[in-house]
């Protein structure tokens, strides 16, 4: 679509719903409840979305709505999509096909009873889904899934993988297709950063990712922008944290939430700056839009990872069949 001057391409905001005691405890092999942080920062994020009139796309993980069911409602009530975000929050390395099938499925289940809606897309956690993970495609597809948001562009082009530097359809060996709009990557000096979100939002001058937009609109796309939720709290992370740690197991959850805060005081200033300066909206409205378009850039693939960039457009109408 050409862009006009007064077109505002509708970008993808994201927000990825995390506990982040609940899981940093996890990783230290320690299972502990949802703490208070979880609904706390939502409905923070919420609010802040309220006031900018925006909706969003909450990618949230099971277990966490499975505890505290009444905020993941209050996303769906203010009119925001809630979608996958996995069961275990595990890297796609630590899964075989079986085991990832298993999850994704458990996931979009509870989810649906709890939001009484369709789930219709996802985020493998930390972008891990590579080249070798292709088979997750077909199995996302098997599922009902529309879109997925799981890999870094920059990462498979490195690894040798011809993908774009924007969102694209995934044909898979099967003939079905689903868009992937993946997580864009720029070096900025010596650091590779994610843009826009995360920490690059909160660390980087906020220049580096005005200019990324800037890019997005010039050129009629949607950059997709993604946060978690506990990025939009101002307190310190170790204050969530439940009694009954070992001292060693709290000396390293204090020396990964200082990593984690840095720069945490900006972020809702941050993504305020971008709720009042472009046009967003959640990413199945985005997803749907660049499907009925019809001329996405598509990538077919393999279970085996092997892909080959067609030059032809992306079929309007097959994403999510079957």
């Amino acid at each position: 679509m050409p862009v006009t001057a007064d077109y505002r391409v509708p970008h993808a905001l994201t927000i990825d719903a995390e506990d982040w005691p609940q899981l940093m405890c996890s990783y230290l092999g320690r299972e502990t409840p949802v703490s208070e942080q979880f609904a706390t920062s939502i409905a923070r994020t919420l609010d802040l979305l309220d006031d900018h009139d925006t909706k969003a796309t909450f990618f949230v993980i099971a277990p966490h709505a499975e505890q505290s069911p009444a905020i993941v409602r209050e996303i769906v009530s203010r009119g925001h999509e809630v979608a996958s975000h996995g069961t275990s929050h595990q890297k796609m390395v630590d899964f075989s096909p079986r085991a990832f099938r298993e999850d994704l499925e458990r996931a979009i289940d509870a989810l649906m009873q709890i939001a009484g809606e369709p789930v219709v897309g996802h985020r493998c956690p930390f972008f891990s889904l590579m080249p070798e993970h292709c088979w997750a495609f077909e199995i996302m597809i098997d599922l009902g899934l529309e879109y997925d948001s799981s890999l870094t562009s920059l990462l498979w082009q490195r690894g040798g993988a011809t993908v774009p530097d924007e969102p694209f359809t995934v044909a898979t060996a099967s003939g079905r297709e689903i868009i992937e709009l993946p997580a864009l990557a720029r070096k900025v000096g010596p650091i590779t950063g994610r843009l826009i979100g995360g920490r690059t939002l909160r660390v980087f001058p906020s220049g580096t990712w005005l200019s990324h937009m800037r890019e997005r609109e010039a050129d009629g796309l949607p950059a997709m922008v993604y946060v978690h939720s506990y990025e939009v709290m101002p307190d310190r992370l170790m204050r969530h944290v439940s009694a009954g740690l070992s001292g060693r197991q709290r000396l390293k959850l204090s020396i990964s939430a200082k990593a984690f805060e840095l720069g945490m005081g900006r972020m809702a200033g941050a993504l305020g700056r971008l709720l009042r300066e472009y046009h967003w909206a959640p990413m199945r409205d985005v997803a749907r839009d660049l499907r009925e378009g019809g001329s996405l850039p598509r990538v077919e693939v393999t279970s085996q990872g092997e892909i080959q960039p067609s030059p032809t457009a992306a079929s309007p109408a097959t994403a999510g069949s079957g």
